[in-house]
């Protein structure tokens, strides 16, 4: 497969978003070529972003992963899945009282954006979270289950913060990832969130509210066909596939989710900074 003739397109963005795990580096190991590019990106005169569904990790745990890395790192160069749970959860009222089910990193970025995140006890004593939002919850357990199903069959608002079905690893290995909770949580109440993360129209909206340019000069480099190339395609970016995470080769030509460039690595689109 060879879409690098496309670079050209690449070439023309003024903006250029990352997506993380998979893309720049694999369980916590940055791709000796990530550094490189993304000082380069920004050399060149572009705007610079990164963009993860990930919700396991607190947003200064990734700023400080990525200054460790070497990366370009100011808090406003980042835009997480939370994030645009934030927004849509303020603009619709669904705050400050919310049931999290997330990990206490995540917690801690809702305290920190103003939001209640309710133990059991505290609205059995009559005051009732205003929303049920699944986030990765890497310290899910029977009682949180029980809790969200519940909540459920009450027909609470549920909001999803992404819903990613595996969490890439070294060595070709996954974990499972939000989206294998949505399924647990569809076979036991048969309802399904509002999804916030990539590639919903939630995620594409804060990355050109982000970027002040317009969608097609705004290239979208990701790893992930069903959620980094399906928003960049739906919403008229240039996605950017590399094979360096989930995809491989002959899944990508199989996708109904076709990136405009593919590449083995980060590493290929250096050129084409001009």
């Amino acid at each position: 497969m060879d879409k690098k003739k496309n670079l050209h397109l690449f070439s023309q963005c003024s903006a250029v978003v990352c997506d993380l795990d998979g893309t720049l580096y694999l369980d916590g190991v940055p791709f000796s070529d990530s550094a490189p590019f993304l000082n380069a990106v920004l050399a060149s005169g572009r705007r610079l972003f990164y963009f993860t569904n990930n919700t396991s990790r607190s947003r200064s745990s990734y700023l400080d992963r990525l200054a460790q890395f070497g990366f370009p790192a100011a808090d406003d160069m980042l835009i997480t899945a939370a994030d645009c749970t934030f927004h849509y959860l303020q603009q619709q009222h669904l705050c400050p009282e919310i049931y999290l089910i997330g990990n206490s990193d995540l917690q801690k970025d809702f305290h920190n954006h103003g939001f209640r995140c309710l133990a059991r006890s505290q609205w059995d004593q009559g005051n009732p979270p205003r929303a049920l939002v699944l986030g990765f919850d890497t310290e899910l357990d029977y009682e949180k289950i029980r809790t969200g199903y519940e909540l459920l069959m009450q027909d609470l608002p549920y909001i999803a913060t992404h819903a990613d079905l595996l969490c890439p690893m070294n060595h070709g290995a996954f974990i499972p990832d939000a989206g294998c909770f949505i399924e647990l949580f569809a076979a036991a109440s048969g309802r399904r969130p509002l999804v916030m993360g990539k590639p919903s129209r939630f995620a594409a909206h804060t990355i050109s509210d982000r970027a002040q340019t317009c969608n097609e000069r705004i290239a979208f480099i990701g790893d992930r066909l069903y959620t980094d190339i399906r928003m960049a395609e739906q919403f008229n970016m240039v996605g950017v596939l590399v094979l360096s995470g989930e995809t491989d080769e002959r899944m990508a030509a199989d996708s109904p989710d076709q990136a405009k460039i593919v590449v083995n690595g980060i590493g290929d689109l250096m050129d084409a900074l001009g």
